[in-house]
């Protein structure tokens, strides 16, 4: 059994065939193999993306190094603005001292006391209660050495009377002078 095809049946047959077989190849094999390309260019793009971040974070090691210079610096800096006792008791006993030294030529310290330390924006301060007798421009200069100092110190309370009413310069001064140490507020929602 031979059909009988034309010339122009022929050419129809070989050209749908042509197209069958080409829509086949474009469907089976191009799509899927462009569609394969994309996801590995997103891949190499994601890689490539990792990499220039990696070396972004690599080229700000210098940045990173000099904050943390910056920041040892600051500690630094921040440890000579403390007392260096550890314990109240012995940090009142230093800053009496240091008032001791104050007032050499300046004041005569008649009494001090220690007052109970408290907690001050966080920080724990050591006041002590320094009475002195001196003039004006002595006093001022006394104060100027307690604020100057490269201790934080503060003079909290200030209460002057003249001793003399024949002598308006002779004062009698009693002072609330604050230095603080390295100790934080505990935090009261913790328990042990």
């Amino acid at each position: 059994m031979m059909l009988n095809i034309g010339q122009r049946d022929k050419k129809f047959l070989i050209g749908g065939g042509i197209f069958v077989t080409c829509y086949l190849l474009f469907f089976l094999v191009a799509q899927p193999v462009y569609e394969k390309q994309i996801t590995i260019n997103g891949k190499i793009q994601d890689k490539i993306n990792f990499i220039e971040k990696y070396y972004e974070v690599l080229n700000q090691a210098s940045y990173y190094q000099a904050k943390e210079a910056a920041n040892k610096n600051i500690k630094a800096t921040l440890q000579t603005k403390f007392l260096a006792e550890k314990e109240p008791g012995l940090a009142a006993a230093g800053l009496q001292k240091l008032l001791q030294g104050f007032s050499q030529g300046a004041v005569t310290i008649e009494k001090t006391r220690v007052e109970k330390p408290k907690y001050i924006e966080g920080i724990l301060a050591i006041p002590v209660e320094v009475t002195v007798r001196s003039n004006l421009k002595n006093l001022a200069l006394f104060l100027m050495r307690i604020e100057n100092h490269q201790k934080f110190l503060i003079a909290e309370e200030f209460r002057s009377r003249r001793t003399n009413k024949q002598e308006p310069e002779n004062l009698q001064t009693r002072l609330l002078v604050t230095g603080f140490i390295k100790e934080l507020e505990p935090k009261s929602g913790t328990q042990k």
